[in-house]
């Protein structure tokens, strides 16, 4: 990029910033003033300028359907729900209503925003109801901001996108699922912010403390929002984004995760995001160690994946995505589930995608799961159907 964004056209410009990650939103998803904290909330990701938020606020403004509501600072009401079907060879599921997840958002002033994300997972009997996030967010400065309350745990970049219109595929690759435990719900503190190095590269960062995760019957299944040890856990995430093409990043955490505080867990993670004329390309990989008492091994846990997609005409996307997990914990010496603990996979997946419009996936799916040399071979390829709808 020799020539400064601002010299693109608009759409290019918000296609580019915005759309990085993920599909852009079309601009008459929302109500003309709807957009101007939308923006104000990508600014950070996005890396914006002044000049280039203003430009994009104008542009969404003029394309945005009628307004709805008098005030800009919402509340703003969203979300989204989707219905699965999964066979295998060796059993048929069930339709399942995976979620129905509820948000509320909006700006207190122009500093302040809130945000509230309500779910109901599996039809929400039981614990199947709970609070996916609830955060206020404070801008200390233009580029910093704290993070305060019930939040996604920034260790995956894969939670920020994991939604099924973010999501390219249907199922959660089996790294973020197991490590990093896609979505990571937790309760602290997160600094964040962003700033533009040059007009090539611009950087943003997660600096926080939370609760941690806990002695679960493996680490999916240590999520909690109360703290079992009262010792905080840190982390980190910085990514570096250049031309607005290339995404580079690594993560970090430990934390004490047994009842007695004794015991830590240490986390690292990385990822690329490249977005191609060909295809959009996005790679992560994780690994975690877990310390276990005496009569047991450290757990050791490790993971990958890379996945491509393309966008065509807005309607349609293939993607194909290659993994592995290979994660061996003997902590069910220490009372954790050993039928949870031992893992060692790879998955070969194959989708098709349908967008009749922007906010509305079809998906179709095949997945091929090979079990490692450790574990038994299990007839476990899979064929899923996905129906989902952004609101």
């Amino acid at each position: 990029m020799s020539a400064p964004a601002l010299a693109k056209p608009t759409d290019r410009l918000y296609e580019l910033k915005c759309g990085r990650c993920h599909a852009a939103h079309d601009p008459t998803e929302y109500a003309a003033e709807e957009w101007v904290g939308l923006v104000n909330s990508m600014k950070s990701q996005a890396a914006l300028t002044v000049a280039e938020m203003e430009e994009l606020v104008a542009y969404l403004e003029s394309e945005s359907r009628e307004g709805q509501s008098e005030e800009g600072s919402g509340p703003m009401l969203g979300g989204y729900l989707y219905t699965e079907y999964f066979r295998t060879s060796e059993k048929a599921k069930n339709f399942d209503i995976h979620y129905l997840a509820v948000s509320i958002s909006g700006w207190a002033s122009e500093q302040i925003s809130y945000f509230g994300e309500f779910e109901l997972e599996h039809g929400g009997k039981g614990d199947n109801t709970f609070v996916e996030q609830a955060y206020i967010d404070y801008w200390l400065t233009r580029n910093v901001a704290v993070k305060i309350g019930g939040l996604l745990t920034p260790f995956n970049r894969f939670d920020e996108f994991h939604d099924p219109l973010g999501n390219a595929l249907i199922p959660r690759p089996q790294m973020a699922r197991e490590i990093g435990v896609s979505a990571w719900k937790d309760v602290g503190v997160d600094l964040h912010g962003f700033a533009r190095l040059n007009e090539e590269t611009a950087v943003n960062f997660d600096l926080y403390a939370i609760n941690g995760l806990g002695a679960g019957v493996n680490l999916r299944g240590s999520r909690q929002y109360r703290d079992n040890n009262e010792q905080l856990a840190f982390g980190g995430r910085l990514n570096v984004v250049y031309r607005d093409f290339l995404e580079v990043g690594g993560s970090a955490y430990r934390g004490a995760w047994d009842d007695a505080g004794d015991l830590d867990l240490t986390m690292l993670g990385g990822h690329f995001m490249l977005r191609t004329g060909v295809a959009n390309v996005y790679g992560e990989w994780a690994q975690a160690t877990s310390e276990n008492a005496a009569d047991a091994e450290e757990g050791e846990m490790s993971g990958y994946f890379v996945q491509a997609s393309r966008l065509i005409q807005s309607r349609y996307r293939p993607a194909i995505r290659w993994g592995g997990l290979d994660y061996l914990d003997r902590g069910d010496l220490l009372g954790r589930n050993a039928g949870k603990g031992d893992k060692e996979l790879t998955e070969l997946a194959f989708a098709f995608s349908y967008y009749p419009t922007s906010p509305v996936v079809f998906k179709v799916e095949y997945t091929f799961f090979k079990e490692g040399d450790r574990v038994a071979e299990k007839d476990d390829d899979q064929l899923g159907l996905q129906a989902a709808v952004r609101f």
